[in-house]
């Protein structure tokens, strides 16, 4: 997910739904018509992602939509040949020392899940349902949280979702 938004950032795809990316500056392709056709190809490719994603994420094994480097399963050609020429400098961003995949480790153990589970045990008097839970973190470009479904959820770095308590809390009421 993080490839597809780095891509969007540096195409200058992100719209509204999303927030700007902090990725590499925009860059149009040739002209506007087929920025405008690579948008719509690249939201159909994040959306396809997601579902697939979600899907996976319930036990269902299939392949997901990205096959890095090649992208052999990307059906249009002009949304190939971008992944293609985008994905080493993701990836060089991604291995970075200060990159990516060191944020993505930091993050993902910054909030103290176990910390809010109790909290809101104490809270409502009961112990909470389990649950299942995997989480995407998106280093830039989501404006929120998407739940795909309750086992699945796409989330940006963000405090306001990450380390508050209260944002954990709530969610832990609507569904458990």
């Amino acid at each position: 997910m993080n490839f597809l938004m780095f891509v969007a950032s540096a195409h200058g795809l992100l719209t509204e739904e999303f927030e700007e990316g902090t990725w590499p500056t925009s860059q149009s392709l040739n002209g506007e018509r087929s920025n405008e056709k690579f948008k719509e190809q690249w939201k159909e490719l994040w959306e396809q992602c997601i579902y697939k994603k979600g899907l996976r994420k319930r036990g269902d094994m299939k392949s997901l939509l990205m096959d890095p480097p090649e992208f052999s399963m990307i059906r249009e050609k002009d949304v190939r040949t971008v992944l293609i020429n985008m994905w080493p400098s993701f990836i060089k961003w991604w291995n970075m020392p200060a990159g990516g995949q060191i944020a993505m480790h930091y993050w993902e153990g910054a909030p103290d899940l176990l910390a809010f589970v109790q909290e809101f045990e104490s809270h409502v008097g009961r112990k909470i349902k389990p649950f299942k839970l995997d989480i995407d973190l998106v280093y830039t470009g989501l404006r929120e949280p998407i739940e795909v479904n309750e086992q699945f959820m796409i989330m940006p770095i963000k405090t306001e979702y990450l380390l508050k308590r209260d944002w954990w809390i709530k969610r832990f009421k609507e569904h458990y």
